[in-house]
C-alpha cells in the first residue's frame, strides 16, 4: 500500500451496520447491502483517524461489535484481535492472516487490505475470508503423510527399491551397512555394478539376487525365500527375503521392492533345537537298538556312529578295562570303534590311554565315581596333553560304563575339527547313551532285560509324547508334565493341538520324510500361552506300517521374549525409554535422505543439562536417574508428535524436528523446552531445579550427514555454555572449508560469463587422405583471474549440477557457429566445427529451438555445425535423445557420438539415431597398433559404423604408427596431439592458413 497510515486507535463505539450517509458519494447502497448479506466473508472500511466506516454482519459477529461496551475490566478477545489488526495495517501489510475465536473454536481469517480514494476522504477496505477448513485439512494431510513416512523409514527390515531396469533407487542404511556399501555409491547401480565395488564374499549373494529379481519380474508373483549371506569376517546371516514387482499400466516394469528380515537368531535356535532333536532321536534309536538286539555287540558300531553324528564328533570307541598287560603296558582293550573317513586312530594309540595312577590318575578318579571326563585338548595340563598328542584331536570326552556297579570300561569320543561347542546337555545325552550301553551290557551279563528307552524317555528335559495312529496321546514323560502342567492321567487320550489344526505341511512332511518340525503356540494347564518347538517323528514296524508318532518339544518362550527384549535394549535407553544414540542416528539418517529428496530442512536441538553432575554427585545416582526421567518426560511434552526426542547418554538429550517450515520454529521449540524445565522437580521429597543449554543445527546448512549435523549442534551447545548457560543458540559456522570453496567457485562460475572469463579453444580434425584440416572440435576453457586456467574436469561437473551448463553450452555453441562461418567461408578444406553437448542440454525440451536460434543468430550454414553427445547419455535417455536428434537433424545439423565404445550401445538404438559420425574413444587409440585388443575393437567399431553408413573419426592420435594403422583400417579422419593441442581461435586461424599454404602439411603422417 502506498498511502501513509495515520490510524492510531480503532474506535468501535461508532460502528453502524449500514450508514447510508457514511457511504462514499459514488457508492451504491444496493452493493453495500449485498456485502452485508455475505456469509463467512467479513468486510470493513476504516478512516484515517481510526474509526470504522462500515462493517457487514459477519465482521460485526467476529469482532463482537454489536454487543454493548462492557464495564468489566476483563478485555474481550475481539478487542485484542482488532488491535492486532491495526498493527498489521500500520506495518503496511496488504495481505496477512489472523486467528480468532468463534463459538469456542479457534479459526483462521485471511485478510486483504485495499486503499480506496474518493473525493471526500481516504478509506481502507478490508476483505476477510474464513480459511479454517482448508488449514485444518492441510495439517491433517501432513500429519498423515509424516506418520506413514516415519513407519516406512524406521522399519527394522532390510529394504531396497529398484527400478524396471533392476537399478537400485533406494536402500535403507541397515541394508547398506550389511553389504558395506557406501551411501553415495549405490544409486542407479545394478547388482553387478555394486558387487564389483564391495567385498568379494558378497558376489554370490548379489548374483543370486539378480536371478531372483528376474524370477519375480517374469512370474509377476510375490517372491519369498530364505537366503544365507556370508560375511567378510567369516560369519553368516540368514535372511527371510520377500520381493514384489509392480508394473505400469502398459505392463512395463515399474518397481521391484525387496524387504528382508534377519532370522539368523531364529535359524540358530532352530539349529539348536534340531541338534537337540537329533540327539533325542539318537538316544531313542540307540536305546531301541540296544534293547531289541539279541546282543549289544551286533549294534555297538551303529551306536557309536549315531552318537558321533548326533553330537557332531569325529570318532568314538568302546574300550574295556582289563588287568594290567605287561607285554603291552596297557589297562584297556579296544572292542569297537567308528570314525569319520580319514580320522581312524590305530588300536595301539587307543589302548595306550591308561587310566593308572602314574599317567592319568586324575581322570581315573573322576571316572571311577561315575562322572564323565570332558575337556578341550588346549585346556589340558602339559603332561596329559603329551600322552594324547598322537590322537590329533581338539577335544575329548570319556564316559564310564558300569556293570553290576563296577567300572567296566569307557566310551571315548573325540572331535578333530572345529564346530560348535559341546553343551552340558549334549554331554548329558552322551552320558545317557553310556548308561543305555551299560544297561545292555549288564543285561547280557546278567540276563536281565531293562527298558533302555525308558531311561532316555524319562531323563529328557524336553517334553515327549507317544501318539497312536488315531492321533490320541498314549504316553508322556516327566518333561511333558514339567512344561505343560498336565499329569499323565489328565492328558492320556487327548489329541495334540497340532493334529487338531490339521496342518497341511505337517501331514505332507510326515508322509514324505517321516518327520515334521515347527513352532507351535500352545497353552499350559493354567491358561498361560507358551511357544514350543515341536518335532514329530513317524514310528514304523518291521512291515513299514505306521504304528505310532513320537512328539518331542522344547519350551522356547523365553527365547521369543529375549528377541523382543533385545530389540528394546539395542535401540532404546533403559532409563527413560527414549530412542538411544543408535536409533537416533538411524532415524536422523532416514530423515536426511527424505529431506534431501524433498528439499526440506531439519533442525537438531542438542540439549545438555546445566549443573546435573553436581546434583548427581551430591544426592546420588538414584535421585539423578529419577531427575533424568522427569526431564525426558517434560521434553516429550514440549514437542510435536512428529518430532523425535532421544537420549544420547549421561545428561545429553537430542530433539529432531523433521519437515521444518521456518528456522525460527527451532528457536520457539528451544524456548518451550527451557520454559518446561523452569519449574521445580520434586524428587525424593526434595525440590530440585535444573536448566539446560541448547545448541541448534540445521540440515543442510550446517551439515550433510548425521555426524556433521550432530557435531554442529554439539558445538552450538557449548557456545551456550560459554555464554552463561540456560539458553539456546544456532550453530554459527555455516559451512566447512570444502563447502565454502565450492560455494565460492559456484558463485564465480555464475558470473564468469558476464565477466567474459570463458574462452573457446579449438583442436584440429585432419583428413588422413590429404593431410588437410577439415574440421575442429570446440572446447571451452575458464581463465579465472585468481586461479588461472581452471580444469574443465573441475568446473564442468559443477556447472552441470547447478544448471549453469545451459548458459555456458549455448554460449559455446554460438561462438563455435560464428567461427565456423568465418573459417569455412575462407577455407577450401575446412568443413565443420564440432561442439560437445552436455546431457543436461539434450534433456531440455527446447534444445532443438536453441540450436535453431544459434544458427539464425550466427548465419551459419547448418551442415557446418556438428554436435557431439556421449554414448552414455544416449543409452540413458534413448527415446528422448532420438526425438531431439530427429528435430536437430531436420535443421541440417550434423550429429556424432563421442567416446564411442565406452558405453553399452545397442545396435537397434544406433540404427534409430539419425547419426553422421562415430568418434572412436581415445582409450582404444592410445596403444595402437601394439595392443591387439584395442586394434580389434577399433576395427570392429569402424566396420560397424561403415555398415550403418556412419563416418568415423579417431581421437587421441599421437603417433605416426597410429595414423598408419587407422589409414590402413579405412578411417579417414583423426584428431589428437600429433597435429595440435587445443589452441585459441587466433592461433587456430594461423594454423588453418599455414595448412592451406602448405597444401595439407599433415599429409606426412
Amino acid at each position: 500500500m502506498q498511502h501513509s497510515k495515520k490510524i492510531h486507535k480503532i474506535q468501535t463505539d461508532k460502528v453502524k451496520p449500514v450508514d447510508a450517509e457514511a457511504i462514499p458519494q459514488d457508492g451504491q447502497p444496493l452493493a453495500w447491502q449485498l456485502l452485508d448479506a455475505l456469509h463467512e466473508v467479513a468486510v470493513m472500511t476504516l478512516r484515517d483517524n481510526g474509526t470504522i466506516n462500515y462493517t457487514n454482519t459477519f465482521a460485526r459477529r467476529i469482532f463482537n461489535l454489536d454487543q454493548p461496551a462492557s464495564k468489566s475490566r476483563k478485555r474481550h478477545p475481539a478487542t485484542s484481535m482488532l488491535e492486532h489488526l491495526l498493527e498489521k495495517i500500520k506495518e503496511q501489510q496488504s495481505e496477512f492472516t489472523l486467528q480468532y475465536a468463534l463459538e469456542r473454536q479457534v479459526r483462521t481469517l485471511k485478510v486483504y487490505v485495499i486503499d480506496l480514494l474518493n473525493q471526500q476522504e481516504h478509506l481502507q477496505l478490508l476483505y476477510m475470508f474464513d480459511t479454517t477448513g482448508q488449514v485444518l485439512s492441510e495439517i491433517k494431510l501432513r500429519q498423515t503423510e509424516q506418520l506413514l513416512q516415519t513407519v516406512i523409514d524406521t522399519s527394522p527390515d532390510y529394504i531396497c527399491i529398484k527400478d524396471g531396469n533392476n537399478r537400485w533407487l533406494r536402500a535403507n542404511q541397515k541394508l547398506l551397512s550389511l553389504f558395506q556399501i557406501p551411501m553415495q555409491d549405490y544409486a542407479y547401480q545394478t547388482n553387478f555394478d555394486i558387487a564389483s565395488g564391495i567385498h568379494p564374499v558378497f558376489k554370490t549373494a548379489f548374483e543370486y539376487s539378480e536371478k531372483s529379481d528376474e524370477t519375480t519380474w517374469r512370474t509377476q508373483k510375490a517372491y519369498r525365500n530364505e537366503e544365507i549371506i556370508y560375511l567378510p569376517q567369516g560369519s553368516e546371516k540368514t535372511l527371510d527375503v520377500s520381493k514384489i514387482a509392480t508394473f505400469n499400466s502398459d505392463a512395463s516394469r515399474q518397481h521391484l521392492v525387496m524387504y528382508a528380515q534377519d532370522i539368523s537368531e531364529q535359524k540358530f535356535i532352530e539349529k539348536q533345537l534340531h541338534n537337540r532333536s537329533a540327539i533325542l532321536d539318537a538316544l531313542i534309536s540307540c536305546d531301541w537298538l540296544l534293547h531289541s538286539a539279541d546282543s549289544w555287540h551286533s549294534v555297538a558300531k551303529t551306536v557309536l556312529q549315531q552318537s558321533c553324528l548326533a553330537l557332531r564328533f569325529t570318532r568314538a570307541a568302546i574300550l574295556k578295562n582289563i588287568p594290567y598287560d605287561e607285554s603291552t603296558d596297557t589297562y584297556s582293550k579296544l572292542l569297537y570303534q567308528w570314525s569319520t573317513p580319514g580320522f581312524m586312530v590305530p588300536v595301539n594309540n587307543l589302548e595306550a590311554i591308561n587310566f593308572d595312577d602314574a599317567r592319568l590318575g586324575r581322570w581315573k578318579e573322576i571316572l571311577q565315581k561315575g562322572n564323565p571326563v570332558f575337556s578341550e585338548m588346549s585346556d589340558l595340563p602339559k603332561a596329559e596333553r603329551q600322552l594324547l598328542k598322537q590322537h590329533d584331536s581338539i577335544c575329548i570326552a570319556i564316559v564310564p560304563l558300569f556293570v553290576e556297579h563296577q567300572w567296566w570300561g569307557n566310551i571315548i569320543i573325540e572331535r578333530c575339527y572345529d564346530t560348535d561347542k559341546t553343551s552340558s546337555q549334549e554331554l548329558g545325552s552322551l552320558m545317557a547313551i553310556g548308561r543305555s550301553l551299560s544297561v545292555a551290557i549288564q543285561r547280557e551279563h546278567t540276563g536281565r532285560s531293562l527298558n533302555l528307552a525308558k531311561i532316555a524317555f524319562d531323563s529328557a528335559s524336553e517334553g515327549i509324547m507317544i501318539i497312536d495312529t488315531n492321533g490320541s496321546i498314549i504316553g508322556i514323560n516327566k518333561g511333558f508334565s514339567d512344561i505343560t502342567g498336565y499329569s499323565e492321567e489328565e492328558i492320556l487320550g487327548a489329541t495334540p493341538i497340532v493334529f487338531q489344526q490339521g496342518k497341511h505341511d505337517l501331514w505332507k512332511s510326515l508322509s514324505s520324510e517321516g518327520k515334521w518340525c515347527g513352532e507351535v503356540i500352545n497353552h499350559r494347564k493354567n491358561g498361560e500361552e507358551y511357544h514350543e518347538w515341536l518335532t514329530i517323528t513317524v514310528v514304523k514296524n518291521h512291515e513299514h506300517q505306521i504304528t505310532n508318532y513320537v512328539g518331542v518339544f522344547a519350551d522356547v518362550t523365553e527365547v521369543k521374549q529375549s528377541q523382543n527384549k533385545l530389540y528394546e535394549l539395542v535401540n532404546h535407553d533403559p532409563l527413560t525409554g527414549l530412542p538411544n544414540r543408535r536409533l537416533i542416528n538411524e532415524l536422523l539418517e532416514h530423515a536426511i535422505k527424505r529431506a534431501e529428496r524433498e528439499s526440506r530442512q531439519i533442525a537438531l536441538l542438542f540439549i545438555d543439562l546445566d549443573r546435573f553432575k553436581a546434583i548427581n554427585d551430591s544426592l546420588g545416582h538414584p535421585v539423578g536417574d529419577q531427575l533424568l526421567f522427569e526431564v525426558s518426560r517434560r521434553i516429550k511434552q514440549s514437542i510435536r508428535e512428529s518430532d523425535v526426542v532421544g537420549r544420547l547418554g549421561g545428561d545429553e538429550f537430542i530433539v529432531m524436528m523433521d519437515n521444518l517450515h521456518d528456522i525460527d520454529d527451532a528457536a520457539h521449540k528451544a524456548k518451550s523446552i527451557l520454559t518446561a524445565l523452569q519449574s521445580e522437580f520434586l524428587i525424593d521429597n526434595k525440590e530440585l531445579y535444573i536448566s539446560a543449554s541448547i545448541g541448534i543445527s540445521l540440515y543442510p546448512d550446517d551439515g550433510k550427514d548425521v555426524d556433521s549435523v550432530i557435531k554442529a549442534a554439539d558445538i552450538a551447545m557449548y557456545q551456550v555454555k560459554n555464554m552463561g548457560k540456560n539458553n539456546y543458540c544456532y550453530y554459527t559456522k555455516k559451512h566447512s572449508a570444502d563447502v565454502l570453496e565450492r560455494f565460492n567457485l559456484e558463485n564465480q562460475l555464475r558470473r564468469a560469463l558476464e565477466r567474459q572469463q570463458f574462452e573457446v579453444y579449438y583442436q584440429p580434425q585432419v583428413s588422413l587422405q590429404t593431410g588437410e584440416i577439415i574440421g575442429a572440435e570446440a572446447l571451452v576453457r575458464w581463465n579465472h583471474p585468481e586461479y588461472g586456467l581452471v580444469s574443465p574436469a573441475k568446473f564442468i561437473p559443477l556447472a552441470e549440477e547447478t544448471g549453469i551448463i545451459l548458459q555456458i553450452g549455448e554460449w559455446v555453441l554460438t561462438q563455435a557457429a560464428m567461427r565456423a562461418k568465418e573459417w569455412i567461408d575462407g577455407s577450401n578444406s575446412l568443413k565443420r566445427i564440432a561442439v560437445n553437448v552436455s546431457g543436461i542440454q539434450i534433456m531440455q525440451s527446447n534444445f532443438a529451438d536453441t540450436v535453431y536460434g544459434v544458427l539464425i543468430h550466427s548465419d551459419c550454414v547448418p551442415s557446418m555445425l556438428e554436435l557431439e553427445i556421449t554414448e552414455s547419455t544416449v543409452m540413458q535417455n534413448t527415446e528422448h535423445v532420438i526425438s531431439t536428434f530427429d528435430r536437430i537433424k531436420s535443421l541440417g545439423v550434423r550429429l556424432a557420438i563421442d567416446d564411442f565404445g565406452t558405453g553399452y550401445s545397442s545396435l537397434s538404438n544406433l540404427k534409430r539415431l539419425p547419426l553422421d559420425k562415430l568418434k572412436i574413444d581415445r582409450s582404444f587409440v592410445r596403444d595402437l597398433p601394439d595392443d591387439l585388443d584395442d586394434a580389434a575393437i577399433a576395427s570392429a567399431i569402424y566396420a560397424m559404423a561403415n555398415s550403418l553408413g556412419f563416418s568415423v573419426i579417431a581421437e587421441g592420435v599421437e603417433t605416426a604408427e597410429q595414423v598408419q594403422f587407422l589409414r590402413k583400417m579405412g578411417c579417414i579422419e583423426a584428431q589428437g596431439y600429433l597435429y595440435s593441442k587445443p589452441i585459441t581461435a587466433d592461433e587456430f586461424s594461423l594454423l588453418i592458413n599455414k595448412n592451406k599454404e602448405e597444401k595439407g602439411s599433415y599429409h606426412v603422417y
